[in-house]
């Protein structure tokens, strides 16, 4: 009797078993990446406190952050050529910031509100023979400012931008000693506009305080008031400032 020897089934064999141990390779390569990809999503959630607070694992970053502004405003009041009702008065100026940093390689951009109040203006000249105050109190702005952070420096950068919004104040012309019917009071409100930049120190990754300038107008109104019968005159409010801001970035995540 003849005997025949075959290598099929051992080579069917062999070949099968390499498919299978390539498939557990890939499977493996694929449950592999599929972990790493949901521990670094874990990872990029843990970072995120909001929407609006969150760096990616690419590390593009956007950060919410809270300011406060303090300063000095160098105000003209009613500036009508040749001459100005209050000229050069130094008052003060506070408010507060609420914003959104989006990191870029060389410093970042920044989107945010402002609300702002100033201290009184408030002027007394001799008008025909009479004691005449003007004034301008209750001044307020609410502005949307975008910036632009260069960082040159690890901690030290500059800034530049503006804003547009809203802005007002009540005028008054009262006589201290009234003997004539000369007086009025009027609310004005009108659109706002501002531009500056200045310099920034960052004290730690969430915190940065800045030296900035910046020129503050709002536009033309007409107000009435007596003066020998009703009358109409213009009145604007315009600003050099000089403000120190402190802000603090993520303020709501425990301080690390």
């Amino acid at each position: 009797m003849a005997y025949t020897h075959s290598n099929a089934g051992n080579v069917n064999s062999f070949g099968t078993n390499q498919v299978f141990k390539q498939c557990q390779f890939v499977v493996f390569c694929v449950l592999s990446l599929l972990g790493l990809s949901a521990i670094n999503s874990v990872q990029a959630v843990d970072e995120c406190d909001s929407f609006l607070s969150c760096c990616d694992t690419g590390g593009n970053c956007r950060q919410f952050y809270l300011g406060g502004i303090v300063g000095a405003d160098f105000a003209t009041l009613d500036k009508i050529p040749p001459d100005t009702t209050i000229p050069n008065q130094s008052i003060f100026t506070a408010g507060g910031t609420v914003g959104l940093r989006l990191m870029r390689n060389n410093g970042a951009l920044r989107f945010e509100f402002e609300g702002r109040g100033r201290d009184q203006l408030e002027d007394t000249r001799n008008l025909i023979g009479l004691d005449v105050t003007w004034r301008a109190s209750d001044s307020w702005s609410t502005m949307v400012n975008v910036w632009r952070d260069y960082k040159p420096f690890e901690s030290l950068g500059m800034y530049a931008g503006g804003g547009i919004g809203a802005g007002g104040y009540r005028w008054n012309l009262t006589q201290p000693e009234p003997t004539i019917d000369i007086g009025g009071s009027d609310r004005v409100s009108n659109f706002a506009w501002q531009a500056g930049g200045g310099l920034f120190y960052e004290i730690s990754k969430r915190a940065t305080v800045d030296l900035g300038y910046r020129f503050f107008s709002i536009s033309e109104s007409t107000i009435e008031y007596n003066f020998f019968g009703t009358q109409t005159a213009p009145t604007n409010f315009a600003a050099s400032e000089l403000l120190l801001t402190v802000r603090i970035y993520e303020p709501f995540r425990r301080w690390r």
